[in-house]
């Protein structure tokens, strides 16, 4: 009995350890984002030369990049304004961001909002929630083996 339950304890303490091994690494890095207004800075626009921009390391709450295209209708012209930030809320689109959500709102106002989550500059960040818990399993499941080991 005592041989089948140290047999099952390192089964379970392998796998705890293989998924805290293979899970991404938690670097404690903020995302990075492309941060830029086309109403200061025209190279903001369409079509974004990211080789001319640097990533810009976002704060430590923000999980994903935005980019808004906004678009007015004032004194007889539409103006397009491209604001590429960091964002704490949103909702990535499909195919990874690459799909935009569209707002249209009153007194001609056009909105999209993009947000993305998957690499640096739209945006690979390497997040890894590191469990604690889990290590912490495999800590004790380990301790535990050590002992009915003797």
């Amino acid at each position: 009995m005592k041989r089948i339950l140290c047999c099952v304890l390192f089964a379970i303490t392998f796998i705890v350890i293989l998924e805290i091994v293979y899970a991404k690494r938690a670097d404690n890095n903020p995302i990075k984002c492309y941060q830029c207004n086309s109403f200061y800075d025209k190279g903001c626009s369409d079509f974004f030369d990211n080789m001319t921009y640097p990533l810009r390391a976002c704060p430590m709450n923000a999980t994903m990049c935005r980019k808004i295209i906004q678009e007015t209708y004032f004194e007889g012209r539409w103006d397009i304004r491209y604001i590429r930030q960091c964002a704490l809320l949103g909702e990535v689109g499909t195919d990874e961001g690459r799909w935009c959500k569209e707002r249209v709102g009153t007194f001609r106002v056009k909105v999209k909002y993009c947000h993305c989550d998957n690499k640096d500059g739209c945006n690979e960040a390497s997040r890894m929630n590191y469990n604690i818990s889990m290590l912490g399993i495999s800590l004790l499941l380990i301790m535990i083996l050590t002992r009915l080991l003797r």
